[in-house]
């Protein structure tokens, strides 16, 4: 209903410090590797605190989200039990997942007080990184629910899904050995006089654009026609401007496009950011921005100038690194998108 939606948002900001903390949650978690689904089994809580101390109640129920992901796709809620703190819920939150990227996820379980006219109550949550979760262990496992604990939100690393990309830097050696049907791409990083047709001159970098999951919907029916653009920064002139093919209706699109920069020695690709953007196409109106990844060596620094665009992190940089260290080679990552991707100052 709409006013569970409103204290939905409501309880994001929420009222965390009302309550005092207390009690524990019953669960059993497994995960069935054929079919990627994780079944989280809420069964009971036992001595929640006391949300409403004027009428001593509390109307308690669960909330799920796979983290990083606090997209509406990744919440999951069991039923409100009346008047309980010792509410039993047997109730399944179900996620599709592979198991690779269910590594790099973290359960965050929360219970909530529900106030029909007013905020809902925080009564504790329990957080489990599956890094290294058993999952062999299909008992049952009580979970103290602990405070919530402040953070400052950044919102360049709120979720905003995942893409997958191929990165190959083929050095300048290795390229004059590659037979001509081989180079794929159709400009040069450094700019020719017009009219110019020779060979690429250079190593190259190949971009292959597979994939991207959990992508936020932007049109009605839950879909987006999407795509990616791609800039070899400093240059991000039209003449190095790379775009794939639009998927249309899917938050989960492939598209198994290379992008290819030429003329690129050793010294440029620590010098250079690949800046990779989601874009859902519009046809009346701007494209909106559905985020983005950049991968450089992250430095803070460009040909000996600082600039705010070499700003690459953790898996982004990585990938970079494992690019440079492995010339010739393809190298595969999963980015999560940021969902900003700042000022440029160039």
């Amino acid at each position: 209903t709409s006013i569970n939606s409103m204290t939905s948002v409501y309880s994001e900001t929420g009222d965390y410090g009302s309550v005092k903390v207390s009690g524990e949650i019953l669960l059993s978690i497994n995960y069935i590797y054929k079919t990627g689904a994780l079944n989280i089994l809420v069964k009971s809580c036992r001595n929640l605190a006391i949300a409403d101390e004027r009428k001593q109640r509390t109307d308690p129920y669960v909330k799920a989200y796979l983290l990083p992901d606090k997209s509406r796709q990744s919440k999951r809620k069991t039923k409100i039990k009346s008047n309980s703190t010792n509410p039993e819920f047997n109730e399944t939150l179900k996620y599709v997942i592979s198991h690779s990227q269910l590594e790099t996820r973290t359960l965050q379980l929360s219970v909530w007080h529900y106030d029909r006219f007013g905020r809902n109550s925080f009564l504790g949550e329990v957080e489990i990184p599956f890094d290294s979760w058993n999952f062999e262990n299909q008992g049952d496992e009580w979970f103290v629910l602990q405070p919530k604990v402040e953070v400052v939100t950044d919102f360049g690393l709120q979720y905003k899904g995942e893409l997958t990309v191929v990165l190959c830097y083929i050095p300048p050696d290795r390229n004059l050995m590659l037979p001509l049907g081989q180079f794929q791409g159709k400009r040069g990083f450094k700019k020719g006089k017009k009219g110019d047709s020779h060979l690429p001159s250079g190593g190259i970098l190949e971009v292959l654009i597979k994939e991207a999951k959990n992508l936020t919907a932007v049109k009605s029916g839950g879909t987006s026609d999407t795509f990616v653009k791609g800039y070899l920064l400093p240059d991000d002139s039209k003449a190095t401007k790379h775009k794939t093919p639009i998927v249309k209706k899917s938050v989960n699109p492939q598209w198994n496009h290379t992008f290819a920069f030429s003329g690129l020695n050793s010294r440029d690709i620590r010098n250079v950011c690949l800046e990779l953007t989601v874009w859902d196409k519009e046809s009346l109106s701007s494209n909106i921005f559905l985020g983005g990844v950049r991968l450089s060596t992250g430095n803070g620094v460009s040909n000996g100038k600082e600039v705010d665009w070499m700003d690459s992190q953790g898996e982004e940089q990585l990938l970079w690194q494992k690019m440079i260290d492995s010339p010739g080679a393809a190298v595969e990552g999963v980015l999560m998108l940021r969902s900003s991707m700042g000022k440029r100052r160039l």
